[in-house]
């Protein structure tokens, strides 16, 4: 756990999560569900996940294995008073099971006076080329009833509902997009800041550089006992990235209470 003042943030080694992120309302802006495990046998089930280097099903396990794993500390400071933290994460046997690349991943996560930021680098350290897709699959706490998200209007869309395995392509014609039931939606070319009215009083700001897409995820019933307390608000590159060997990606998000 972390401090700038009267703001708090808490980051597990295991899967990068980043738990908690309170702000001086006392109020903690993230999410972690009830049924959420910190033994290391599964994904934390909450706060910001990591997807990668697969986003959602595919050929290795959902989600890919960033969230699953131990990650390092190989820095932390403190910078004109904002503290922050870096994990790092490479290839290994484990890794290499699923996807047999040789990879560098780095994680900053800064604390600032009115937000929190993350900086995620990915470098292809293989000598053959490699892609990928990634996400932050963010949990906010919520009250879905009088939750909305601004920003989204003319985007392109892949909406998992009602068929998940087929998602129907659309465009996004709505000011606000709210949860009134089920949501699984990808959103293409998402632009760089999108605001989240978490229906408990409070406008959240979230930015991003070079996470170029947007997914919106509720489970509604799927989840009966917490769907009405979060809301997954995600920045995520679906469309595949490829590195060639030293080159590096980089991609940032900030989350800003207004």
């Amino acid at each position: 756990m972390f401090f700038f003042g009267v703001y708090k943030a808490e980051i597990y080694l295991f899967g990068a999560c980043v738990t908690s992120f309170k702000v001086p309302n006392g109020k903690d802006l993230l999410f972690v569900r009830p049924d959420a495990v910190f033994n290391g046998q599964k994904p934390i089930s909450g706060g910001i996940p990591h997807c990668f280097p697969q986003f959602g099903p595919g050929p290795m396990q959902q989600h890919g294995f960033a969230r699953n794993v131990n990650w390092s500390i190989t820095d932390s400071e403190v910078t004109e008073g904002d503290p922050a933290v870096t994990l790092e994460l490479k290839d290994d046997s484990y890794s290499r099971s699923m996807w047999d690349f040789s990879f560098q991943a780095l994680y900053k996560v800064c604390l600032h006076s009115t937000s929190l930021s993350t900086t995620l680098k990915i470098t292809n350290t293989d000598d053959k080329p490699f892609s990928f897709n990634s996400a932050l699959h963010t949990y906010f706490c919520a009250s879905i009833a009088g939750v909305s998200v601004k920003g989204l209007k003319g985007c392109k869309t892949f909406n998992k509902d009602p068929d998940p395995k087929n998602p129907l392509e659309g465009k996004e014609e709505r000011e606000e997009v709210t949860f009134p039931g089920f949501v699984d939606c990808i959103y293409l070319g998402a632009p760089s800041e999108l605001i989240l009215d978490n229906g408990l009083g409070d406008n959240i700001a979230i930015s991003n550089s070079n996470w170029s897409d947007a997914v919106l995820w509720n489970p509604h019933m799927q989840m009966e006992a917490c769907y009405k307390d979060f809301v997954c608000v995600e920045n995520a590159k679906i469309e595949t990235v490829q590195l060639e060997p030293k080159q590096s990606w980089v991609a940032e998000q900030k989350i800003e209470l207004l």
